[in-house]
């Protein structure tokens, strides 16, 4: 099984990443305390590490495009453990308050929170968040709590923000009920600054082509070659988001991209919520296909207009394959003006601004 480190290593010889020499610091300092199944002699000297760390975790914070969520997909990756996910903080947080109000109808419960800490260190012994914030005091007000059960019932955490941790949820509500959590990342997590000069991935932008406006093998090829180059050349791997209980499968998902057909997001019962998700998860969104459509295809249609609204508002890097330039793609009447607005966006998103201002992390 590979390490971090020689996961590193092998994207340096493949020229997929420049060396950083701040990158292979923080490779040096948590190489040796990602979860992993060990033999025996692996355990021995997993044993020996934990008597001289007691980090439960791993806070990696710093300026967006230094490589933070590269790092954590490389841990994510090697790791062997079974129970491991990968998750948006949001995301994770509306599951959280849905089991609590299922236990909650049980009036005999007493400590609901305890009950849902168990539960998920029970399902997950490798939790990721990417991006993490706190904004809503909800979340707050349990954080520490649920934070030091799941740390508590052997669940490690690895987090990457580009807030340092005494400056999570900054003039919220009620922030003196929160400080725990901050003293409770300071104490038991491995606290590591990533802050680079250079801005990695958006380099990588530069001169690329976010829209092809005809579908062939050759617009096929290009834009495959681009996926690779965006995603480090990564291994491929399969997502699924969770949205109010219901599953996301992403095939094809590397190193914070992925790639959708459009008949995957389109031709599929799904709405506002489901897109939302997508944005919020991802850094940089490939929609491969997109047909002509005209007023039989009205469902399909609304979908497409919905899905680009949630990634123009999240403004997130969004990469195109369609029949045609946007204003050839719906041939309909009924949604004639709400698809105006859904053109206007695809042509902002495919622009120099659009993409030099687009939320890279």
């Amino acid at each position: 099984m590979k390490s971090i480190s020689s996961l590193y290593k092998d994207y340096l010889r493949k020229d997929l990443i420049i060396f950083d020499e701040k990158q292979l610091e923080i490779v040096s300092k948590i190489k040796d305390i990602i979860p992993k199944n060990f033999g025996i002699k692996e355990r021995i000297i997993s044993l020996f590490y934990q008597r001289r760390s007691i980090s439960k975790g791993i806070y990696l914070w710093g300026k967006a495009g230094s490589g933070k969520t590269m790092i954590m997909d490389m841990c994510f990756s090697i790791s062997n453990i079974k129970g491991k996910q990968r998750i948006h903080f949001q995301e994770f947080m509306i599951d959280i308050h849905n089991r609590l109000h299922e236990i909650r109808k049980n009036t005999n419960i007493k400590d609901p929170l305890n009950i849902v800490a168990k539960e998920i260190s029970n399902e997950v012994d490798f939790l990721c968040f990417d991006e993490f914030q706190v904004n809503d005091i909800a979340d707050a007000s349990i954080l520490y709590k649920l934070f030091n059960l799941m740390l508590e019932n052997g669940t490690f955490i690895f987090v990457t923000s580009n807030i340092i941790p005494k400056d999570l949820y900054k003039d919220g509500l009620q922030r003196d009920r929160f400080i725990p959590f901050i003293k409770l990342i300071e104490n038991n997590f491995l606290n590591l600054e990533l802050s680079t000069k250079k801005d990695y991935r958006r380099d990588k932008l530069q001169n690329v082509n976010t829209y092809f406006s005809k579908l062939s093998h050759e617009t096929n090829e290009e834009v495959e070659k681009l996926f690779d180059k965006l995603s480090n050349g990564s291994s491929i791997e399969r997502r699924e988001l969770l949205v109010k209980g219901r599953k996301i499968n992403v095939d094809k998902h590397a190193m914070g991209c992925a790639s959708f057909d459009f008949d995957e997001l389109c031709n599929n019962p799904l709405g506002s919520e489901d897109y939302l998700a997508i944005a919020r998860e991802f850094e940089i969104v490939f929609i491969r296909n997109i047909p002509k459509l005209s007023s039989d295809k009205r469902n399909q249609t609304k979908r497409l207009i919905l899905l680009i609204d949630a990634l123009y508002d999240n403004h997130k890097m969004t990469i195109v394959s369609a029949d045609g330039e946007p204003e050839e793609i719906y041939s309909g009447k009924e949604l004639e003006i709400e698809f105006k607005r859904c053109v206007s966006r695809l042509h902002e998103m495919r622009s120099e601004d659009y993409v030099d201002s687009s939320r890279i992390d």
